[in-house]
């Protein structure tokens, strides 16, 4: 038998270190916890970026530099108070007003789709698709009261990015039920809501045809007829994608299930 290297007076000063770190410098009541409101959370994904970041540097930028402007327009243009989190190539809309994610979404899809239909070259053209939650959200300030000492809890603005929840998981993993530029709902959106507003209705939201109130740009183009300038060119994109796979890191089966789900998704509305 093998002798036992881990006896503990071999570790036992190494252990009263670890324990007087943690109880000095890493000091944390999780029983003191904020309680969380809850809010609707829309999570946005640019679809393949990791395959872009690893092949080019300048396409990663476009891409990215793209999704986070139209972010950006999209949230002075409807005037949106809630939360941003961005995570590279995706981003988090948090609020606690439905009308403020649909307003926050539509603007931003609309953004991102005429970017789309207005690039002529396929190989410069990106896809993202999307998903929307609704339910318990914490935030830094709900940790605060849990710091220790007191004298640390005026000091932590380090938390103040730091966002958690069942929403948030549940809005990015709905995202891949969704078709390229499409949003799909998940359960919690569907089933629970604010007392003064109406759940989600379906498991995927038709932004270019919102049926309650949002604050949409003014002066737009028929909106029916833009889904379908977009279906027609993401079907041309489809067949570029299959006709030029091996360049992508795609499987032709993956593609034609994105056509199938697009076909399905701008046929409604």
């Amino acid at each position: 038998m093998m002798e036992n290297d881990n006896k503990g007076d071999n570790f036992d000063p190494i252990r009263v270190y670890a324990k007087k770190l943690r109880n000095s410098d890493l000091r944390f009541n999780s029983e003191h916890l904020k309680p969380a409101s809850d809010y609707y959370v829309g999570w946005i994904d640019l679809m393949g970026s990791g395959h872009v970041m690893s092949t080019s540097v300048q396409k990663s930028a476009n891409f990215l530099a793209r999704l986070h402007i139209a972010v950006e327009r999209a949230r002075a243009g409807c005037n949106f108070s809630g939360r941003l989190l961005p995570i590279n190539d995706g981003i988090f809309i948090i609020s606690e007003s439905k009308c403020q994610i649909i307003s926050m979404l539509g603007r931003v899809m609309i953004l991102l789709s005429a970017n789309f239909i207005a690039i002529p070259r396929p190989h410069d053209r990106f896809l993202l698709r999307g998903g929307i939650a609704y339910g318990p959200i914490y935030f830094g300030e709900n940790l605060v009261p849990g710091l220790q000492p007191k004298k640390f809890k005026a000091s932590a603005k380090f938390l103040d990015s730091v966002m958690f929840g069942p929403a948030l998981i549940q809005a990015y993993r709905s995202e891949t039920n969704a078709p390229p530029y499409g949003i799909a709902i998940h359960e919690s959106a569907r089933a629970f809501h604010p007392a003064e507003e109406q759940p989600f209705r379906m498991t995927h939201w038709m932004w270019w045809a919102p049926n309650e109130p949002s604050d949409y740009p003014k002066n737009l183009p028929p909106m029916t007829t833009f889904k379908n300038c977009l279906w027609a060119e993401l079907k041309d994109h489809f067949d570029w994608l299959i006709a030029t796979s091996i360049y992508h890191g795609l499987e032709k089966s993956k593609i034609n299930q994105w056509a199938i789900a697009c076909k399905e998704y701008f046929q409604l509305g």
